[in-house]
């Protein structure tokens, strides 16, 4: 075999690799219903590098907030300090 040949069937082999490490990890997952497993290893399956990334980044434990917190959650408000003059 040749050393293109070589290279080839490493990264077959890591993707492969990388695919069942995510195929595990989506169904260990408490996140998702039965469908949505399914839907996740068609995906992994079909494109294998994409695939995998976006059902490991799916899958990650801490998920961030896509929201700032509310203005009751905001800790240590002056009420009766203020950067607004209305006296102009």
């Amino acid at each position: 075999m040749s050393l293109t040949e070589w290279i080839f069937l490493m990264l077959v082999g890591v993707a492969l690799g990388l695919d069942v490490f995510v195929i595990r990890k989506v169904f260990t997952s408490s996140f998702y219903e039965p469908a949505q497993r399914w839907a996740q290893v068609v995906l992994i399956l079909l494109v294998p590098i994409f695939g995998a990334y976006l059902a490991l980044y799916l899958a990650r434990e801490n998920m961030p907030l896509f929201q700032s917190p509310s203005a009751d959650d905001v800790k240590n408000i002056d009420i009766t300090c203020s950067d607004i003059d209305y006296h102009g």
